[in-house]
């Protein structure tokens, strides 16, 4: 199960973008002039990735973290633009306060559609089969919960 500290951990995916990608997300131009949001998505993948040493259970199925990158996508959608230029403020302590705010609200999201559950192998560094550990841990309750 995901905790707080987890929560921390979105919170520096978030600090640690690289400035075009902020201001892009942020719908911010290098001058720091309002211009279209983009690389949503990119974002989104980049949060996603963040949870690949966790299996994702989506009410019977077993997920990666690829798979719930649509659903970063529609939360990071979701968080309010003036919050995401807060996020890329020069004013660091107001910057890493909207970086936490946005992080809770992320996590919260997937809390509340996801249960996640850390992997005993927690990478493909970790395990020369990932896709066979996986399955060993995981493979027999998701047969489980598809007999139901």
């Amino acid at each position: 199960m995901r905790t707080l500290e987890d929560e921390s951990l979105i919170a520096v995916d978030l600090a640690i973008l690289k400035p075009h990608q902020r201001r892009g997300f942020a719908g911010l131009d290098q001058y720091r002039r309002p211009v279209e949001v983009r690389g949503v998505e990119e974002v989104a993948a980049i949060i996603a990735d963040s949870f690949r040493a966790f299996a994702i259970f989506d009410i019977a199925s077993v997920l990666r973290s690829p798979a719930i990158t649509p659903f970063v996508t529609q939360a990071l959608y979701s968080i309010p633009i003036e919050l995401r230029r807060a996020a890329c403020d020069q004013d660091r302590s107001k910057a890493e306060s909207a970086r936490n705010e946005m992080a809770h609200m992320i996590s919260a999201a997937l809390l509340q559609r996801f249960h996640f559950e850390q992997l005993k192998h927690a990478g493909s560094s970790c395990h020369s089969n990932w896709q066979q550990a996986f399955e060993e841990q995981f493979g027999r309750r998701r047969d489980k919960a598809n007999e139901r």
